[in-house]
């Protein structure tokens, strides 16, 4: 199984990381199932979400209303959230799943967190076993899917983005 990130996709998630910096971004994917592969089309943010430096939640009753106008909306699944963790002080921020991550994560439905940090180099995007990472100005960012299974077990999979993979460095200056 892989995961495949839109361009509209990772923009939304880099963007939504950005935005909040130093505080965690939380909000929905959307997309689809193939056989294989998950195609992420759209990372929309939560704009109420309560946010800390080392939590995110969302505000459960507007979740509930969002769910609900979703399918009347598009002809797309709910695939699961995506989240940040961000630098603190000289700690790096990370792209696994804390306790609390797991606790919160959703049987069959994936979460992506991007972990931002500080740069002082650039670098190109590149695809590791199972993650993305590269920079954007002055930010470092490392992206990661995990999925976790009916039985509670979780397991991380390799995200594609044909998008970023190909991205201009000169535009980076």
């Amino acid at each position: 199984m892989d995961i495949f990130l839109s361009d509209k996709a990772f923009i939304g998630i880099v963007l939504s990381a950005i935005e909040v910096y130093k505080k965690e971004c939380l909000g929905a994917l959307l997309g689809y199932n193939l056989r294989n592969r998950i195609t992420v089309e759209y990372a929309i943010p939560y704009q109420t979400a309560k946010r800390k430096p080392t939590e995110v939640e969302p505000n459960w009753k507007r979740e509930t209303r969002v769910q609900e106008i979703l399918p009347k909306l598009v002809h797309l699944k709910h695939l699961g959230y995506f989240h940040s963790h961000t630098q603190r002080g000289a700690q790096k921020a990370t792209a696994e799943p804390s306790r609390p991550d797991i606790e919160s994560m959703i049987p069959a439905q994936i979460e992506i967190i991007v972990a931002v940090n500080d740069s002082k180099r650039r670098t190109q995007w590149y695809a590791t076993g199972k993650e993305l990472r590269g920079t954007i100005g002055k930010y470092r960012f490392r992206l990661a899917c995990h999925y976790k299974k009916i039985n509670r077990k979780i397991k991380q999979y390799p995200i594609l983005c044909p998008y970023v993979l190909g991205f201009d460095l000169t535009l980076q200056q």
